[in-house]
């Protein structure tokens, strides 16, 4: 069930996310009209659904922690997986934010999300705020189309290399990191869907990748054993992936 608790103690401001470019706006805007205690968090248990594809869904969230996934099912029963949101990202932007959602959004962890009152009134009135969403959706259009450009032109190794470092990196840059160990939910089948490979093709892949000593999976941490050699396979460059 979806509890929705009041932000009684102005939490937002000492929230972890607070720095970054979406929140920091919301917290320093001009014109006075956010009030911080108004935000409501939301908790999911693992595999909870925030919405599913098609609901009506006019709400914006930030996502506070935890692990969230997105992902449309096609008319055929396909899925495809969009990508992973990660704390302190935007939850529910969309072109048409009266309109059905055009993908499902699922937490793959035990997650809390933030609900932004009145963001339509908001980005009125502050610019600032408006543009900050402009930038959020540029930055997921580029990892979207890095994406693509993997999965169209890559082998399965490089797709699921390069898979690793971008989520590698926007972990660390959150200190969610352990050296070079990160929590990693997403299940082969997941990886699959997100990468346009099958779920054997997958496997045989990790399990290559780990034979040559480059990352490894277990109990949902991954390692990566040897970053300079990753990088290097996928002319990998962590700062285009900023998203602060």
């Amino acid at each position: 069930m979806n509890i929705l608790v009041n932000d009684s103690n102005g939490a937002c401001h000492q929230c972890p996310n607070r720095h970054f470019r979406f929140c920091h706006s919301l917290l320093n805007g001009g014109s006075g009209e956010f009030d911080a205690y108004a935000v409501k968090n939301k908790t999911l248990a693992a595999k909870q659904f925030l919405y599913h594809q098609g609901d009506r869904n006019q709400e914006l969230f930030v996502l506070r922690e935890g692990w969230v996934m997105l992902s449309r099912v096609s008319e055929n029963g396909k899925r495809q997986v969009f990508r992973s949101v990660l704390p302190g990202e935007i939850l529910g932007f969309q072109q048409y934010l009266h309109e059905r959602a055009i993908y499902s959004a699922v937490a793959l962890v035990d997650s809390v999300v933030c609900k932004i009152p009145n963001i339509i009134g908001l980005c009125a009135t502050q610019p600032d705020l408006a543009l900050s969403l402009a930038s959020a959706a540029a930055r997921n259009m580029m990892l979207t189309e890095r994406y693509l450009t993997h999965i169209s032109h890559r082998s399965a190794r490089e797709r699921i290399v390069f898979m690793v470092l971008e989520l590698y990196h926007r972990l660390r840059q959150r200190l969610l990191n352990k050296h070079y160990s990160i929590h990693f939910p997403l299940k082969q089948e997941d990886i699959a869907d997100m990468l346009g490979l099958t779920t054997i093709h997958v496997n045989r892949t990790l399990h290559a990748l780990k034979d040559d000593g480059l990352l490894e999976i277990h109990k949902q941490e991954l390692t990566i054993l040897d970053y300079d050699a990753l990088c290097l396979l996928v002319e990998y460059e962590p700062e285009a992936l900023v998203t602060n």
